[in-house]
């Protein structure tokens, strides 16, 4: 490097602005030659258009403005700081980098030959802040990839080197550490991400894999945008099976809770039917919101048709309309009667919905003796431990276990509570170990009229026998 001379007006100012700024490098061969790279992170992110598609992308940091000082012998009393500007793959405009350039001419004559280099580095640092006045950008579509890659850097860069408590255990931890939720921006330590994530989808509850701070999701109409998409899930990280899973119970769900869906008559499959509504899942790594969080709602028509039954879905039903492709075996069917495809124009009738396999009827069985329905949705639950006072994991309705009655989310124990109730009066901790079926135990509702069918059912069954035996032993 070039010996410097200390006395140097120069030097003085480039020690000074180098002490302010530790990034700024002097040239090895000239003394009063410095460059920086100055970050340019506007405030209001900048929309890019890439041509010629016209892909619109909002970005948060773009490449660095590259400020190159040459201080002239004259300088400052005579002669302005000569600057050079440039930016990587210039993606700024020639006519905003002149300018830029210029602006470094008037301050030194606003200042009346003084020292300007601080003062000039302030306002480009400025200038960055809000993207040096653009209001868009536009681009060759070239320079996407590169723009896109850079602006993900920077982002995961700078927030490694912050520090922030984590929204659940609040303990202080490095932005390493941590992980921004995409939609809210909501940070919350890896750990607990990757704790609650994996324990929920563990247990199949996916509903409840979103963002866990208290001030998302509170408006029902922002509930299904809170949660979060497998290809985020996989950023965080969780294991790609965990994430696979969670994809595949989403999708499961869709199906099951869709009635226009028609299953595989086959007992041995009972896959869903081809559509192009809720695609089989290919990669997880590529779902975005789009197919993860997409929900078209079932309109009133079809849902109305669909839960008619089959000697109703009939109507209307004509031709290829009829026609189902199994998604997992291939069996081609018919919606209306079931039975394998059989053309265009053969007449077919309705399966009775009575007919059940072995199967089916086992699992009705079970659940008919084992669960109590929710009183809002109908879906079977089945209580493993605790009070009687239960909570419906898909619809959050709170409800009695033993007379499936609606229960009043604010005084939920009011009804055990009551003398009115006797079926269920001072009763809330009956089977606090679970629901183990047993004979003794009386329920109200549904399950009740089930167990007195059963009990008569039973006893009719029985005084049947007697009076077989009877028959027998007196031979008539």
């Amino acid at each position: 490097m070039a010996d410097i001379d200390l006395g140097d007006e120069r030097a003085e100012e480039l020690s000074t602005l180098q002490s302010i700024y530790p990034e700024l490098t002097l040239h090895a061969s000239d003394p009063f030659t410095a460059h920086i790279d100055l970050l340019v992170a506007p405030i209001s992110t900048l929309p890019v258009i890439f041509e010629p598609d016209r892909d619109v992308r909002r970005l948060a940091y773009l490449p660095p403005l590259h400020v190159e000082i040459t201080l002239p012998a004259e300088y400052p009393a005579a002669a302005p700081p000569a600057v050079k500007l440039s930016t990587t793959r210039s993606w700024l405009p020639t006519a905003t980098l002149e300018a830029l350039s210029k602006e470094a001419r008037s301050l030194w004559a606003e200042y009346g030959g003084g020292p300007v280099l601080y003062a000039y580095v302030s306002y480009l640092q400025e200038a960055a802040e809000t993207a040096f006045g653009l209001s868009e950008l536009t681009l060759a579509s070239g320079m996407k990839a590169d723009l896109l890659a850079y602006s993900k850097q920077m982002k995961r860069e700078l927030f490694d080197k912050e520090t922030f408590d984590c929204g659940v255990c609040l303990e202080p931890k490095k932005g390493s550490a941590c992980y921004r939720m995409e939609r809210c921006n909501h940070v919350f330590c890896v750990a607990c991400l990757q704790d609650y994530y994996a324990n929920c989808i563990q247990e199949g509850d996916v509903d409840n894999v979103k963002c866990m701070s208290t001030e998302c999701g509170t408006k029902k109409a922002n509930r299904k945008k809170d949660r979060l998409s497998p290809k985020e899930l996989l950023q965080i990280p969780l294991a790609l099976e965990t994430v696979q899973r969670y994809a595949k119970i989403k999708r499961k769900k869709k199906i099951e809770a869709d009635p226009t869906i028609i299953f595989c008559p086959r007992s041995w499959c009972q896959g869903a039917m081809r559509t192009k509504k809720y695609p089989k899942i290919t990669d997880v790594r590529e779902m975005g919101e789009s197919e993860s969080e997409a929900e078209d709602p079932v309109a009133p028509e079809e849902r109305k048709e669909a839960t008619a039954g089959p000697e109703k879905r009939r109507v209307g039903t004509t031709g290829m309309d009829r026609l189902a492709v199994c998604e997992d075996c291939n069996l081609a069917f018919c919606t209306v009667c079931l039975a394998s495809w059989h053309g265009d124009f053969v007449r077919c009738e309705p399966r009775d919905s009575s007919q059940l396999t072995e199967d089916d009827q086992a699992s009705l069985n079970f659940i008919m003796r084992n669960t109590s329905p929710c009183p809002t949705c109908e879906v079977p639950c089945q209580k493993s431990y605790g009070c009687n006072h239960m909570t419906c994991f898909q619809c959050k309705t709170h409800f009695c276990y033993l007379c499936s009655a609606w229960l009043n989310p604010d005084q939920p124990y009011q009804h055990f509570n009551n003398k009115r109730n006797k079926g269920c009066y001072q009763r809330l901790m009956d089977m606090a170990e679970g629901d183990v079926a047993q004979a003794d135990v009386r329920f109200g509702g549904r399950r009740g009229a089930e167990q007195v069918a059963e009990f008569w059912e039973q006893e009719a069954m029985r005084i049947q026998m007697e009076l077989n035996e009877e028959d027998i032993r007196t031979g008539r």
